[in-house]
């Protein structure tokens, strides 16, 4: 699997991560390579966060954990994050974890170095260390079983039988689920699907629905609908083409649901958009053709969608007319801003790109009006925001800063 940015092992560590990164940054550290990087990443969460450490570190214990620390796979394969947030409580930093800190900040001598894997191509070397490119395929399939594949690295074909299906993964990103002669029922058996930051990923489900996975999204569902309905969980922004299935008695289509942390989605058979990124105000549901439901799990109003309508949901669940070329420009391969905050328009480049971005509150209001191409490196999106004369950004690394 690819290795996951320094930005994100940084929120990891500092417990600012959403459950689809955590997923693919726990399967990565436990591979136990890159440790020099991985500890640099480490060594920034820490210092971001001793403000908030009560305790001293003794120098003895330092000493001590700066031999385990790096000598056994198990110390970063039980790496937890520093702040993890749990149902019942907020993770604490135990004493092992101040003393690791502590040894990264004495000096990086103690780090195991890595040989990278050779690139056949030079100029690909030169062009990924001076742009930061767009997201590509690239997602992580767990399986019901718990074992989990990554899809950028597995082969085009067959890449596993499960409960009589065939997962096949195809030339053009895309996994396909099709059916075996002997069917096995397995009711409570869940694939998911989850993107990183700067990865898309489309799925052909067990029904022959299609969905189009954005960036920094996830997928739940069975590999085996039931005859009375069919339900799905999701985050992130999913583009959905429902299929109709009829019911086993022919009287009308078995219904299918999507499900979101604040919203219920019913639909019959129809395409539409749904933006549910946890770190954004609303949740938007966009409705190409057909007819959905969309119910709100914070008050239970519902309200049914006509073509061309959009459900806004944050505290209340409000229906307008949408404005179809913004809200599906991510799946034709662009950026599309109609006075949008600045603030809403770096989000999406974060995620897309996977970096960081800083940019000062008062900056973050200002509104953009423009087309970009999400196929371009991030310095021309950079260079297309700048020349509008509002603000200035600036691309440092991984890093976009901006400035009046």
């Amino acid at each position: 699997m690819e290795r996951p940015s320094r930005n994100t092992l940084i929120r990891y560590f500092r417990g600012q991560c959403q459950p689809h990164e955590i997923k693919l940054v726990r399967l990565y550290l436990a591979m136990d390579i890159d440790r020099e990087f991985v500890g640099s990443c480490l060594k920034e969460a820490w210092l971001t966060d001793q403000k908030d450490n009560e305790s001293e570190i003794d120098d003895a214990d330092v000493e001590d954990f700066s031999e385990r620390f790096f000598a056994r796979q198990r110390a970063f394969k039980q790496l937890p994050p520093l702040n993890h947030q749990s149902e019942t409580h907020r993770f604490r930093f135990p004493a092992w974890m101040k003393a690791a800190a502590a040894v990264i900040l004495i000096g990086s001598a103690i780090l195991v170095t890595y040989n990278t894997k050779i690139r056949t191509s030079d100029t690909r070397v030169a062009q990924r260390e001076n742009e930061v490119l767009p997201g590509s395929d690239k997602a992580l399939l767990t399986l019901a079983d718990g074992s989990t594949i990554s899809l950028s690295e597995a082969e085009n074909g067959k890449i596993v039988d499960q409960a009589g299906l065939h997962v096949e993964k195809t030339a053009e990103g895309e996994i396909v689920y099709r059916a075996d002669n002997e069917v096995v029922t397995a009711a409570d058996a869940h694939n998911s699907v989850v993107t990183p930051n700067g990865g898309q990923y489309r799925v052909t489900l067990p029904d022959g629905s299609k969905a189009w996975l954005n960036a920094a999204s996830s997928l739940t569902y069975p590999i085996h609908f039931s005859d009375e309905e069919r339900r799905v969980k999701m985050s992130g922004e999913i583009f959905f083409e429902i299929a109709k299935v009829k019911k086993s008695n022919e009287q009308g289509n078995v219904p299918f649901f999507v499900e979101t942390d604040k919203q219920e989605i019913q639909v019959l058979g129809t395409q539409f958009n749904v933006n549910a990124y946890a770190d954004e105000l609303y949740s938007y549901t966009t409705l190409v053709e057909g007819s959905v439901r969309v119910t709100s799990a914070v008050n239970g109003k519902s309200v049914m969608l006509r073509p061309g309508q959009q459900a806004n949901l944050s505290d209340d669940l409000q229906v307008i007319a949408a404005d179809m070329e913004q809200q599906l420009a991510w799946r034709n391969g662009d950026f599309v801003f109609k006075e949008e905050q600045l603030s809403s328009v770096l989000r999406k480049v974060s995620r897309w790109y996977d970096v960081e971005v800083e940019c000062p509150a008062a900056l973050g209001e200002v509104r953009l009006t423009g087309m970009i191409s999400r196929h371009q490196p991030l310095s021309a999106v950079v260079k297309s925001v700048s020349s509008i004369g509002t603000v200035k950004m600036t691309l440092q690394g991984r890093r976009v800063v901006v400035e009046q």
